[in-house]
């Protein structure tokens, strides 16, 4: 393979890193050759995929949804509430619509939503390193699965046309819905449980449950990402932990923590450190952070 096919990316240990692990795990005369139904890469979405700064864009949909249905909360109740005021705020915003009716409220959203730094929509504060690095997988033979915190309905009306993925390989945290037959006929409606938070130790079970086998690469962001990555490194075949940190205070924003609810990458670095992980550098590694605004 060339390294011309991730063309955002800086000469770095980073990039080289990547390009040594593709080369080979898919060259059959390699002893660290993997079958392409083997080749599983598995990432994060919220800040390894796309912007996550100032707040997720998922908890931006929910504020402009909650000041809709008359129940307006702010940035600063939700963080002196943590956790709790955030189940509050997605039960609220997110329940007692039918699947087809969310799917239309957040694509209406998407079409008009900016973000508040940078101008554009939403999808398109994607990273286009992180694009072509799901391009040059796919290419190779890759299956790429997001496996995310965020909610599963919410990213599947965007990530398909954003990162060329199929729904069913879009998974994160998932809500209960109820099967109701309706004035239109069969439809199934939101409730106010959250059912499972795709986080932390529960990603790697997310992973076995929807694929049924270990990743050999992985990236992610945060420490609620280590356990997917050491899920990942735990693969009998060679394979590849990636951990963005946003440096980049120019382009992006330079952070080690969250905004909202404090999660920080003391861990994950740590681990990182120890077995030798790539750490992608955004302001080293990146010679662009998003895609041209189309």
């Amino acid at each position: 393979m060339s390294a011309d096919q991730l063309p955002s990316w800086h000469e770095s240990s980073a990039k080289q890193s990547i390009v040594d692990f593709v080369g080979a795990v898919t060259d059959q005369g390699s002893p660290d050759f993997v079958p392409s139904t083997e080749r599983v890469a598995v990432f994060d979405n919220d800040g390894t995929l796309w912007t996550e700064q100032p707040m997720y864009t998922q908890l931006a949909f929910a504020l402009d949804r909650a000041a809709e249905l008359g129940r307006p909360t702010s940035l600063e109740e939700l963080q002196a509430g943590g956790m709790a005021a955030l189940v509050e705020l997605i039960s609220l915003t997110h329940a007692d619509v039918t699947t087809e009716e969310f799917d239309a409220a957040c694509r209406t959203w998407l079409a008009s939503a900016r973000h508040p730094r940078f101008a554009r929509p939403y999808p398109q504060t994607v990273y286009q390193p992180m694009l072509e690095l799901l391009d040059l997988l796919d290419h190779h033979g890759f299956s790429c699965w997001i496996f995310s915190g965020g909610g599963t309905d919410f990213m599947r009306t965007w990530a398909g046309e954003a990162y060329g993925l199929p729904p069913h390989r879009v998974i994160g945290s998932v809500g209960e819905t109820e099967f109701r037959t309706g004035e239109n006929g069969p439809e199934l409606v939101k409730g106010a449980k959250i059912d499972v938070i795709n986080d932390g130790p529960l990603k790697p079970s997310s992973i076995h449950r929807h694929i049924g086998q270990r990743p050999v690469l992985a990236a992610g962001n945060t420490d609620g990402d280590l356990a997917m990555l050491q899920w990942t490194a735990g693969s009998p075949h060679r394979t590849l932990e990636l951990v963005v940190r946003h440096t980049d205070g120019e382009r992006e924003y330079a952070y080690d923590r969250d905004p909202v609810l404090g999660s920080g990458n003391g861990q994950v670095l740590a681990a990182a450190a120890e077995h030798r992980w790539t750490v992608i550098d955004m302001a080293a590694d990146w010679a662009v952070v998003h895609p041209p605004v189309s």
